[in-house]
């Protein structure tokens, strides 16, 4: 590993690029719409289906809360070891590279499985029961494999800091909107009470999904030096180790198990707030559901408007040092919404809140690449897939969680499925579960960040460095 003089790195100006940037705008753009896709449903997913399921098909949440937990362990399995098979090199490597088979395979039927969660075809509470969690558990398999290959395949195509810096920035402005439009979109199809209406929703994101999803497919495709690279890599590393050989490489990673923790409250920040948007709505603000277009438009332009600002300071500062601000900048924003109930007031610390997680989600994908890096250079082998798969294995705990926390609060304050109000106590509850339980996660992870993590610029630039001498 090449030697740093010192103060070299402590700033992440243009001298910390080891790598040009060789991708087109729109090949940038069409991979950052994976940002958009990703997030889109999963801000219909998080927002919709436990309220639908509790305060609209009436299944008891408790029953609720089971079958998120069984998607959870489902994807204890699911997530690492579809990442670890998308790692193998397979026939269709040589022509179409590593991950663009993958994706295309799973991608566009994945687009459509959100529909089916919202039309149940029984009544009786079992096959209700069995119905939600086949469904969740099909649509997270899907997602797991189009997602995986997605994010494995930052790193490899996009090499320079700077570059990924920009993408990162259009993924997150993508994301953005698509987390956007997975609230607003609903509300305008929703009334409360009419599961009908949910089915027509559901249906106008699928659309907006599959048309995403086709027009990512030329910034999935992989270079021929890439898949040459990947090739020779293939030849060079000898014997294939185990899933668990890697899975055991991954847990002594310390900057990695600190991202990972990193992501699952970015995930129960994203869960638990936008799980909670039917209920604030309905029960607090009593207003109607098309009041959540508002809330969404708040977010969007607070969230949007704050990229600019968060990729100009991680190039000038770093990415560890702006994370650490953005995770601390979210505790103070989620603040009041422990006791505001006015619409305007709302929507004002919304706008704030929105600004403070522009941060977190902008460096998300860079943060990851400079974990994914120190491990290459460590271990020698480029095999992101497995360690994606391991990322959205911990980010989807954030459904566990959320769906235990939703029991616990909801039965400890006496919360009524579909009641025209709530007491107090309940009122209480939907705030804990909106900001209270989140503002614990990031404290920690800001802890986390300041006194574990330590992949500095300078230490990134070393990886970096080394990373090209031996071509990985």
């Amino acid at each position: 590993m090449s030697n740093l003089k010192p103060g070299i790195g402590e700033t992440v100006g243009k001298d910390i690029d080891t790598y040009e940037e060789k991708n087109s705008m729109s090949t940038r753009f069409s991979y950052g719409l994976g940002g958009f896709l990703d997030n889109i449903y999963s801000a219909a997913f998080s927002v919709r289906v436990i309220a639908f399921y509790e305060d609209e098909v009436f299944l008891p949440i408790l029953m609720v809360s089971i079958a998120f937990v069984l998607y959870g362990i489902w994807n204890m399995f699911n997530d690492p070891l579809l990442g670890h098979l998308s790692d193998r090199k397979n026939r269709f490597t040589r022509k179409y590279g590593r991950r663009f088979p993958w994706f295309v395979a799973s991608a566009l039927p994945f687009t459509f499985i959100y529909l089916l969660i919202f039309t149940i075809p029984f009544d009786d509470t079992i096959l209700i029961f069995i119905w939600l969690l086949i469904t969740i558990c099909l649509y997270d398999f899907l997602y797991s494999i189009w997602d995986t290959n997605w994010l494995a395949l930052f790193p490899e195509k996009f090499r320079s800091v700077k570059e990924r810096a920009k993408v990162g920035g259009i993924t997150t402005v993508l994301g953005l909107v698509g987390m956007t439009a997975g609230m607003l979109i609903p509300p305008l199809f929703i009334v409360y009470g009419n599961r009908e209406s949910y089915i027509i929703s559901a249906i106008v994101v699928v659309i907006i999904g599959l048309l995403a999803a086709v027009l990512m497919i030329p910034g999935m495709h992989e270079t021929e030096e890439m898949k040459e690279k990947l090739l020779k890599a293939e030849e060079d590393k000898g014997e294939e180790e185990s899933f668990f050989q890697y899975l055991k490489i991954g847990l002594k990673q310390k900057n990695l198990l600190v991202y990972f923790f990193l992501y699952i409250t970015m995930m129960v920040l994203f869960t638990l707030i936008l799980g909670s948007i039917p209920y604030l709505v309905r029960y607090i603000l009593r207003m109607p559901a098309d009041t959540e277009i508002y809330i969404s438009a708040a977010f969007l332009i607070g969230s949007v408007s704050s990229v600019p600002v968060w990729v100009y300071l991680s190039l000038k500062l770093g990415n560890r040092k702006v994370y650490m601000i953005g995770f601390l900048f979210v505790v103070f924003a989620l603040l009041p919404l422990l006791f505001v109930s006015n619409l305007l007031t709302v929507l004002f610390i919304i706008l704030i809140l929105g600004f403070a997680v522009g941060a977190v989600y902008t460096l998300v994908y860079p943060v990851f690449s400079d974990v994914i890096d120190e491990i290459v250079v460590q271990t020698g082998k480029r095999n992101e897939g497995i360690f994606t798969g391991l990322r959205t294995f911990f980010g989807r705990t954030a459904n566990i969680i959320a769906a235990i926390v939703f029991v616990i609060v909801h039965e400890l304050t006496f919360y009524q499925p579909g009641a025209e109000s709530q007491t107090p106590l309940a009122l209480w509850g939907i705030r804990v579960i909106l900001a209270l339980v989140p503002m614990f996660f990031f404290l920690i992870s800001f802890i986390l960040l300041w006194r574990v993590y330590d992949l500095t610029p300078s230490k990134v630039k070393e990886n970096q460095e080394e990373l090209l001498k031996i071509k990985l």
